[in-house]
């Protein structure tokens, strides 16, 4: 009988530990302080309080929507490096920019390539990222083109992918020299499943560990462990709408979920706690905020990869284009 107890005190506590009760005051419910009664000498303080809001708030009267099949699960993929090699260097081969362009608003060609319509491939599409890392561009008067973001547009299509660096105003000009473009895809996806009730649990996650700090109605708060060495983002089948993603250090996620319930005078009223005239962009942020606003997922991928598990190539690719 004595074995019989210590063995339920033992899964009892194993239980206990990968879920825990919070720390933090409930959600409210109200994201009903109206725009139109902030005064004008606080209306700067706007953007801040709607994103404190979304940190301290839900919506219960969300429904969840009718579920829909997701084509693109990226974890069922198995993609590996030498797979993500081989498109990569697709891309370095096959990226071309057309002699004559015609725009719409004077702005820079599309940078193209077809590729094989493959599941793999448009998987590996959703996941690539790019940034404009170099560039030497004259138009045909000799003058050099300024290009001021590294901000590169992605268009997905049906076998083509496009890459559009952020600038405009260059109608009939000939532009001559190059664009050096950074791509980088992960070549190894891990995911967890989360449903209601899998909150203030730890789920492990690759090399690390994933804690559900709120997981309830439309919103999902997480933390992840050495979050420096990943990413990580949502995916759900039953939420085909806009949502707000947020990310703080915990220090300033503890300081916006300690103080709920607060109107928007309330809240501009307590600036030095708030730090509304600082910057609320923080290096460290380890706390993430997912705040669906048209749907109540009742089932989401939280799906990512690490860092060290993503494969970059910089394509250099040659510009000599009449734009019209």
């Amino acid at each position: 009988m004595k074995s019989l107890f210590y063995a339920i005190l033992l899964i009892t506590s194993i239980n206990f530990s990968c879920q825990k009760s919070s720390k933090y005051p409930a959600l409210s419910n109200q994201l009903a302080d109206s725009i139109s009664k902030f005064g004008n000498s606080d209306i700067k303080y706007a953007g801040k309080y709607a994103v404190y809001e979304n940190v301290t708030s839900q919506d219960a009267t969300i429904q969840v929507d009718k579920e829909y099949t997701n084509t693109y699960y990226p974890w069922k993929v198995n993609l590996n490096k030498q797979m993500v090699d081989a498109f990569l260097s697709h891309l370095e081969k096959n990226l071309k920019v057309d002699s004559v362009y015609k725009s719409s608003a004077g702005e820079f060609p599309d940078i193209e390539a077809e590729f094989v319509e493959a599941h793999q491939n448009y998987v590996m599409t959703d996941l690539l990222k790019c940034k404009l890392v170099g560039y030497n561009l004259t138009n045909d008067r000799g003058e050099k083109i300024i290009i001021d973001e590294t901000d590169v547009s992605i268009n997905k299509n049906a076998g083509a992918i496009s890459f559009n660096p952020a600038i405009w105003d260059l109608q009939n000009q000939r532009l001559k020299g190059s664009v050096t473009l950074e791509i980088s895809i992960p070549y190894h996806i891990d995911k967890i499943e989360l449903k209601p009730g899998d909150q203030h649990k730890t789920f492990p996650f690759s090399d690390t560990k994933i804690e559900i700090i709120e997981l309830q109605n439309n919103v999902l708060h997480y933390k992840v462990q050495n979050e420096k060495d990943y990413v990580t983002e949502p995916l759900v089948d039953n939420c085909n709408g806009t949502k707000s993603i947020l990310s703080f250090p915990e220090y300033f996620y503890d300081k916006l979920r300690m103080k709920p319930n607060l109107s928007f005078k309330e809240f501009v009223a307590d600036s030095i706690y708030f730090e509304l005239n600082k910057l609320w962009k923080k290096e460290v942020k380890n706390i993430h905020v997912i705040y669906f606003y048209q749907c109540n997922p009742d089932l989401i991928y939280l799906f990512g990869y690490k860092k060290s598990e993503i494969a970059t190539k910089r394509i250099t690719i040659p510009i000599d284009v009449k734009i019209i």
